[in-house]
């Protein structure tokens, strides 16, 4: 019945497919506008944008501001859950250009994102992108089947990872844990933005590695 079921769901998500795309680059767009406010506030204020259907944390981490938003939604049978994140370092925050240049970055890492989501439900082609897939049975007092499928671009850019979910009505849609690494900013945080020294920037969230591609998709 569990396998019916999801069938159900992939064949729901297939029809569905080009909406996927346009989840990714609405949470991104939520994304962009949250740098903004914290670039101008120097804070987090721990609301989303206005506008924004989705859900947020921000993280602090070395070198930069980790942002995770998602949205779930309710299809036939069950749910799905889309999050996207990105970072940005405290130097590309702390300056007009820089802030934009990164921003644009963000969008256009989104949209590569969808594009490989997209096919990844309709042909299991990730085309330019990575995946990681797990899939669970749940048992005792909650009982169901959930499939969580982590993307991202194996450039070694910026930081860019989408995660979809979905399950069934008994199983309940979780924050996307395997994309969030340290404890929330508490709502209020007060951010020290530091501008970028000598001509050198720190790319621990914005170049080549990010900790959370290695260590969560390997």
């Amino acid at each position: 019945m569990r396998s019916v079921f999801m069938l159900a769901t992939l064949l729901t998500l297939f029809c569905t497919s080009i909406a996927r795309a346009s989840d990714v680059t609405e949470l991104a767009a939520c994304t962009v506008e949250i740098f903004k406010e914290i670039s101008h506030n120097h804070k987090w204020s721990g609301e989303p944008p206005s506008g924004c259907p989705a859900t947020v944390v921000v993280e602090k981490r070395q070198g930069g501001i980790f942002i995770t938003t998602w949205k779930v939604e309710k299809v036939s049978g069950g749910w799905t859950n889309t999050a996207f994140s990105s970072a940005q370092g405290l130097w590309e925050i702390a300056s007009k250009k820089d802030l934009a240049n990164a921003n644009q970055d963000i969008m256009a890492r989104a949209r590569r994102l969808g594009k490989c989501l997209d096919s990844i439900l309709a042909t299991n082609d990730p085309l330019e992108c990575r995946q990681k897939a797990i899939k669970s049975y749940l048992a005792g007092e909650t009982t169901g089947t959930e499939m969580h499928k982590t993307i991202w671009l194996d450039d070694k850019g910026r930081h860019a990872v989408v995660e979809f979910s979905y399950g069934d009505s008994t199983t309940q849609a979780m924050e996307p844990a395997d994309i969030i690494e340290s404890s929330p900013l508490p709502n209020g945080t007060i951010i020290n933005i530091l501008p970028r020294v000598s001509g050198k920037r720190n790319t621990s969230s914005s170049g080549t590695t990010n900790s959370a591609n290695s260590s969560k998709t390997n």
